[in-house]
């Protein structure tokens, strides 16, 4: 079998048996490889079917079946913030980490979160995988430091501005709302646009939803349905983007060193082929999710007028400008990275 999915909640293994790599044999082959992939997202989520299974199954089809997983979704081995975490001390090999839950550690990987960046979300992707290879400004700046290596990028599309009830008209309707983001720079965006920002992850948002200590949310709409809000929400901005959430796959340097040539080689371009079937999944579902969220939930669409996203254009240049501000002074230029983003991106 390709990979083991583990369904149950395990909770954090810190003695898990990682990268079971029993080196050289007589023949001098590479022995098989079973990989532990820690997972924050949910079994059902898309990045979990058009993502992380897209990317395991074909690295086990191009290492001719050397390389397998041991698959954890849903914080069985730890939350999204400690993804990092979990590569670092060895209880994975592989994790889906997020920086947005990390700002402390990927400040600079966040530039393809900021709102206003192109909405194509495989522009967002490549110019992320690039950037984040070796030899690369981000690998640079904060891959190789961290000592891990990315073998997937990703982005989760635009993310809308979704409420439980009050409808936004305008961005005077934001005004004192409680809007969950994921922190990063759309943390940065929701105050700049006039609402409370509140950072929390995903698996926290349906019972702050419920309880209503949340107003609404900053979410892809394609995900609405994977986590179980569309009961609790009631509408929709959907042509003002306040940016992404970047998707991002890695493995730990030292398993990595560890791994064969032809080994690293598959998972290199299985990291590759995952990257490019997510994002056209993404370009692909927007318009189909939205349309399923009002005619199926209810969930009703109003788009703000052409002056409030000319305001909100404005208020997305001056989140821009806090951004490379803000990380000013570092080994690597924050104003580097940024041009160099968004030159990749708008190729």
């Amino acid at each position: 079998m390709t990979k083991t999915f583990h369904g149950a909640a395990l909770g954090r293994k810190a003695a898990l048996a990682t990268g079971l790599i029993a080196g050289l044999g007589a023949t001098g082959a590479m022995a098989e490889v079973k990989l532990t992939f820690a997972d924050w997202q949910v079994p059902a989520a898309s990045t979990t079917q058009e993502a992380a299974k897209v990317f395991m199954d074909k690295a086990t089809e191009l290492s001719g079946g050397e390389i397998t997983f041991d698959y954890f979704p849903a914080e069985q081995l730890g939350k999204g913030g400690e993804m990092l975490r979990l590569l670092q001390t060895g209880v994975a090999d592989v994790a889906h980490v997020s920086p947005a839950y990390i700002t402390d550690k990927f400040p600079m990987t966040t530039v393809s979160e900021l709102p206003g960046m192109p909405l194509d979300s495989c522009a967002l992707a490549n110019a992320l995988y690039e950037l984040a290879q070796p030899g690369g400004a981000l690998y640079e700046a904060e891959f190789k430091p961290n000592g891990i290596r990315l073998l997937f990028a990703g982005n989760l599309g635009p993310y809308s501005i979704l409420t439980t009830e009050k409808p936004i008209a305008s961005l005077a309707d934001l005004s004192g709302l409680n809007i969950r983001t994921a922190g990063g720079p759309m943390e940065m965006t929701a105050t700049e646009l006039g609402a409370n920002a509140i950072r929390m992850t995903g698996s926290e948002t349906l019972p702050s939803l419920s309880r209503g200590t949340l107003d609404g949310l900053l979410w892809p709409v394609p995900l609405v349905e994977d986590w179980g809000l569309e009961e609790a929400l009631h509408n929709v901005t959907p042509n003002l983007s306040t940016g992404s959430f970047v998707v991002t796959y890695s493995i730990s340097d030292s398993i990595w060193d560890g791994l064969s040539e032809s080994q690293q080689e598959a998972l290199t371009e299985a990291g590759k082929y995952a990257t490019e079937q997510y994002c056209g999944f993404v370009n692909r579902t927007w318009d189909e999710s939205l349309k399923r969220l009002e005619e199926v939930h209810g969930i009703v669409p109003l788009d703000l007028p052409e002056s409030e996203l000319a305001a909100a254009g404005e208020r997305f240049e001056m989140v821009h400008a806090k951004w490379i501000d803000g990380l000013k002074g570092r080994a690597v230029s924050s104003q580097d990275i940024y041009d160099s983003f968004r030159a990749l991106a708008t190729e």
